[in-house]
């Protein structure tokens, strides 16, 4: 007998979408199931099954491959309302004498990506904060409903939907939970998170090959609450731009290159990697009318995964150490900006 759950769920800050029309965003189920994934990889990081139980519950491909027994489907109201091209609220700071959006700094090469252009034409197309749909999750029975619950947890706590979700866009609250799943859980949906979602990896001491939790994550939250999103995810964006640029002195790249890969300056590429996702995950969060920031880090290996892209002369070794090293700094820098929660 299939189990369902409904989960009622409003967008709070800009989410930037493709769709069948590349000008026009789109919410869709697969795009939903693939973060869904990612979040339960990163709490089943040291389980040496975790390929076979993976497949039994996502699916997989090949000669053995698996079917999902998990189904999504999205309903929503009309979205057309929600499309919107419109400027983001400014917050700025100053560089060099001008003064520039540290949101837009946060959304860079994805709100703005045409400066020839006139008027807000410029903008990238994005669902604007406001909009609500009903995701609903179904499942071959409880078990499977149980495992995949866990995933569904922190991807409600730490994951966002878009481009530039790991800077905070595409943050989302679950207002409200509906189907066969016992109370507590249901609150734990549309709670926020704090230490306790860090507590139970403890026991895993080494470093994992991909962003997994274990003892070395981090979490971190804004000082103070907020009246809109806006304020909040500028605060967690000063935050993060003065962390990072703490890490060495100006024109200067050798550790800002290790948080997030490319690192293109004047147009030059200053990073060994081309590609290099960062480990650290921006989230807004909506409770009672005030919004709250969090940062969490998640550790891992700096080239694990990314096989074809590494250049040959790279002693793997070395860049994790360095790798390490920098996230650490980068962590102690956050807890001068924000409150260590974890």
């Amino acid at each position: 007998m299939m189990q369902a759950i409904i989960l009622t769920c409003e967008v709070l800050t800009p989410m930037f979408l493709g769709g069948a029309d590349a000008r026009e965003p789109e919410l869709r189920a697969p795009s939903i199931k693939g973060v869904l994934r990612f979040w339960w990889r990163a709490l089943h990081g040291f389980d040496p099954l975790l390929k076979a139980k993976e497949g039994s519950i996502f699916g997989s491909a090949g000669e053995l491959g698996q079917k999902s027994r998990v189904t999504l489907r999205i309903e929503g109201e009309d979205l057309i309302p929600y499309i919107t091209k419109e400027p983001f609220p400014r917050h700025t700071y100053q560089v060099k004498g001008h003064e520039l959006n540290i949101l837009e700094y946060l959304a860079y090469g994805t709100y703005i990506y045409n400066r020839v252009q006139r008027r807000n034409e410029f903008y990238r197309a994005y669902i604007k904060p406001g909009y609500s749909f009903n995701l609903i999750v179904k499942t071959v029975n409880e078990v499977d409903l149980l495992e995949f619950f866990l995933a569904l947890q922190y991807f409600c706590w730490f994951g966002s939907l878009g481009a530039k979700a790991r800077n905070g866009f595409g943050s989302f609250k679950v207002k409200n939970v509906k189907g066969h799943l016992p109370a507590g859980e249901k609150i734990d949906l549309t709670s926020l998170p704090g230490a306790s979602s860090l507590a139970g990896f403890k026991q895993y001491t080494e470093i994992p090959e991909f962003s997994a939790f274990s003892q070395g994550a981090r979490l971190f939250r804004t000082r103070q609450d907020h009246s809109t999103w806006d304020a909040c995810l500028a605060e967690l964006g000063h935050a993060y731009r003065h962390a990072r640029l703490s890490l060495e002195p100006p024109h200067s790249y050798k550790r800002r290159q290790y948080i997030g890969a490319p690192l293109i300056v004047n147009q030059k590429q200053q990073s060994r990697l081309a590609r290099r996702a960062k480990p650290y995950f921006l989230r807004v969060h909506e409770w009672q009318g005030r919004y709250t920031g969090y940062i969490l880090y998640l550790p891992s290996r700096y080239c694990t995964g990314l096989a074809g892209e590494i250049p040959g002369n790279l002693n793997l070794g070395k860049e994790d150490a360095v790798f390490s090293i920098a996230c650490q700094e980068m962590n102690k820098a956050l807890g001068r900006y924000l409150e260590v929660i974890n």
